[in-house]
């Protein structure tokens, strides 16, 4: 009996000493367990919660989605916890912008930067003598070179450098004085009664090494009738020579005769009663850009091309009635914002040597080149001086740059980013009134480029005070467009003749 006691107990002992540590896996999860909430009743009806859904448990962008309703703010958040946010050890140099991905990170790279991580400068090859480029320069951020293009009418010479162009007249481009002619002719040919009214032959003459002008040495006599409304001189004339101190003679304000063939691109706009109120550029054969507020002076226009003095008929001016106007539609005659228009021309201009439009340029050209010179030069028929008479031969001026914080500086009234200023702040020279619309041109090289139109100023040539120009570069696209827009539409008409009144558009 002992025996079997023992041999129990002996069992007893070895099942106490014997049972696995360890529970199964069913088992160990009966022990300190969790609800889990996303299967509870009702869940689904539950708005979205951040941490509910992904914090205490693994969410799936679908319940991502539906916290953040919103597809950006969920892109955003799913990059970063699906595997963590790769910018957070700021991977993008150079200021570049890291934005996070799944597997990935993306840099936003500054201007002039480039490569995976913005690691890479991009050469500056255009800000460097522009490339040796004659005209426009663009770099080519794969290949990492200068690439030249050239002004309409223009081909990019041999060396891919230089702009070469078989257009006897093309735009920007002043003959040399020995190809030009100061002769003026004095005669009294009937003028046709087609279109505008005028119609003024031109006349090209060459010369030799001595230049010669023929000036009136009578009185001059006013006469309404004129076809420049001024003065029609008398027809006898003397033969002076033309000294290089002559040319300085002061006109603008304190500016200098601009000779025939100089400013070939000036245009001058006469009012019904034959009196020239504002300037303008050619841009083409069609087109001469001015600005809006010359628009409203006049009942009716008239464009006067090729003219030097407007006492004395030279024979090579051009008369042109004007098909259409164009102002800027966001154009404010309060403050002068947006004072550009365009003028169509009824017919096409003849270009001569005295008859050329300047060239427009890119807009990264014009402020990165052009306006970057010391000097622009205008050019007009305005007053001589605030106040004064109308010059009535055609003035020249070179007008240095004006640094936009002085130019701020020196007004009250607001510069906006469209306008730049030019002038001299301690010496009396300027545009002036009547010398509006007209052209400020630069050159680059040999070739001369539209940079502004004459636009407004706090009188003439006063002390600290600046001319005050409509800045082109910012307006191309709209030139483009303007001129474009109306070509394509005159196609559908069949005006030849000016029209009675002409229309204004705002485009």
């Amino acid at each position: 009996m002992f025996w079997v006691f023992r041999t129990f107990l002996c069992l007893l002992l070895a099942h106490c000493v014997t049972p696995e540590v360890f529970l199964q896996t069913k088992d160990a999860n009966q022990v300190l367990t969790r609800p889990r909430r996303a299967n509870s009743m009702f869940e689904e009806l539950k708005k979205g919660d951040m941490e509910r859904e992904c914090l205490e448990e693994r969410c799936n962008y679908e319940e991502a989605r539906e916290i953040f309703e919103n597809d950006k703010k969920t892109i955003e958040f799913w990059n970063v916890y699906y595997d963590g946010d790769a910018c957070i050890s700021q991977p993008c140099v150079n200021n570049g912008v890291c934005k996070d991905g799944i597997g990935r990170y993306t840099c936003f790279c500054p201007e002039l930067f480039q490569g995976y991580n913005c690691e890479i400068a991009i050469p500056q090859l255009c800000e460097v003598n522009n490339g040796a480029c004659e005209h426009f320069c663009k770099v080519d951020q794969k290949k990492g070179t200068a690439v030249c293009s050239c002004a309409k009418g223009y081909n990019l010479a041999a060396d891919r450098k230089s702009c070469t162009s078989n257009d006897p007249f093309k735009c920007g481009y002043v003959f040399p004085k020995s190809t030009r002619s100061n002769l003026k002719i004095h005669n009294t040919e009937n003028v046709t009664d087609e279109d505008s009214g005028f119609d003024i032959g031109t006349a090209d003459t060459t010369e030799g090494n001595t230049t010669t002008a023929k000036k009136p040495v009578t009185n001059h006599t006013v006469d309404t009738n004129s076809i420049f409304g001024l003065i029609e001189p008398i027809p006898t004339v003397m033969e002076e020579p033309v000294l290089p101190e002559s040319a300085g003679d002061t006109r603008i304000v304190n500016g200098e005769d601009c000779p025939p063939g100089e400013c070939p691109w000036q245009a001058l706009l006469m009012n019904e009663d034959k009196i020239g109120f504002c300037g303008g550029t050619i841009l083409n054969e069609y087109f001469v850009l001015s600005a809006a507020h010359c628009m409203n002076l006049s009942r009716s226009i008239t464009v006067i091309l090729g003219e030097t003095d407007m006492l004395v008929r030279e024979g090579r001016e051009a008369v042109h009635a004007v098909e259409q106007v164009l102002v800027h539609m966001n154009y404010q005659p309060e403050t002068y914002h947006n004072d550009i228009a365009l003028i169509k021309l009824v017919k096409p201009i003849t270009f001569t040597k005295y008859i050329v439009p300047a060239c427009i340029p890119e807009r990264d050209f014009a402020e990165r080149v052009l306006m970057q010179q010391e000097e622009g030069m205008v050019s007009g028929f305005g007053r001589l001086h605030e106040g004064g008479l109308q010059a009535t031969y055609l003035q020249r001026l070179t007008v240095p740059y004006i640094d936009r914080s002085i130019c701020r500086e020196s007004t009250k009234f607001n510069i906006s980013p469209r306008m730049f200023c030019a002038g001299y702040g301690r010496e009396e020279k300027d545009a002036c009134q009547g010398d509006s619309g007209g052209p400020h041109v630069t050159r680059y090289k040999n070739t001369w480029f539209v940079t502004g139109v004459v636009s407004w100023g706090e009188g003439c040539a006063r002390k600290d005070k600046y001319g005050v120009y409509t800045q082109v570069s910012k307006y191309l696209k709209w030139i483009e467009s303007v001129m474009e827009q109306v070509i394509a539409e005159s196609k559908f008409r069949n005006k030849r003749r000016a029209p009675r009144h002409v229309p204004v558009i705002r485009l």
